[in-house]
This record gives C-alpha cells, structure tokens and sequence, in this order.
C-alpha cells in the first residue's frame, strides 16, 4: 500500500453566498481530482483507493459523483463501479508497459436528475475530501501524478451556466516523488 496524495472533490461558490455581499458575482466552482498513472514495468494491476472521512454521503452525496479512466487514446469512460465495494475508487486495474491512464473523479451537480433541483445545493455547495493510495503494483513500477482540475461557472447549473475560467494545478504526493 503507497499513498498517493490528498484529494478534494467540490461543486460550490467560491464564496459562501451568506457573506458575500449581493452585486459582486460569486462564480460556481467544480473541482475534480485526477491521476494520471503510467506504467514502467512490464505490466501491473492495482487498486486506486479514495478514503473519504464521510464515506461520501454528505452533500449530494454519490449519485453527483462522476468517476472516469480516460484510457491510453484519450476517449473518456465512465467507471460505474466507483463505488461497488467497501473499497472506494478504481479496483483491479489493469496497464501494460509504457501506458498511461487517467482517473477522474468530479462532482457534477447536473446528476442528481430531473427529479431534484441540482441548483440546491447544501450550505451553498458540497464537497469530499481526504487520501488516495495505490495497492497492488511493485515498488517502483508506477509513476502516479495527481492534479486538481477546476471550472469557474457564472451559476451552479453546468448545464445552461456559462463557463468564466478553468485551471489545472498539481497536487503534492505523500512520497515527494511520483515514483511509486
């Protein structure tokens, strides 16, 4: 077992719409967490393991989480089995020598269906935080490399809000390194 990093996965306002004066505008932030990991090994199967504190089921809780592989030719896949154990996150993956594979998972508010008003959101928004860890691969055959990804709306509807700004930072390793 290797921690990766920390993570944080939000939908809100930027500023707690209770202490922000009216006039200015409060952009609606989505902030997904990623891992890009590429195998340096011949091949390897793992597990991503997301340990939230709430176990996800805060906020809109799991049925607004979005969880995806972006696979070695870029097209994206849902990954519907986020959340098909006790272990939450990818399990039992599978990468061959030199591929590199990306996991997403974002909060999108839009999810909860039809059925709920997804502009609702608790205390002005919802949020996960807490560790990632690789299980599985040997030492030194992974290379992991988590980044945060966000987007700035003008309201917290995705669907019909226009996007102000995006961004993409690096999120530090428990290792230093991201030799896993």
């Amino acid at each position: 077992m290797t921690y990766v990093s920390s993570f944080e996965i939000l939908a809100e306002n930027l500023v707690p719409t209770a202490i922000i004066p009216s006039g200015p505008q409060n952009p609606f932030l989505i902030q997904g967490f990623f891992v890009e990991v590429s195998c340096l090994a011949q091949s390897a199967r793992f597990n991503l393991i997301f340990q939230e504190t709430t176990d996800f089921k805060q906020g809109l809780g799991p049925k607004a989480l979005f969880a995806q592989i972006i696979d070695s030719g870029g097209n994206v896949n849902p990954y519907n089995n986020f959340f098909a154990s006790t272990g939450r996150g990818f399990l039992n993956i599978g990468i061959a020598s030199g591929q590199t594979l990306i996991f997403g998972v974002q909060c999108l508010p839009q999810l909860v269906g039809a059925d709920e008003d997804e502009s609702l959101l608790p205390q002005a928004g919802t949020g996960w935080r807490g560790t990632v860890r690789l299980d599985g691969p040997p030492s030194g055959a992974i290379i992991a490399t988590p980044t945060q990804r966000l987007v700035y709306y003008t309201g917290p509807n995705p669907k019909s809000d226009s996007v102000i700004t995006a961004s993409v930072y690096g999120v530090p390793t428990a290792s230093g390194g991201t030799v896993l």
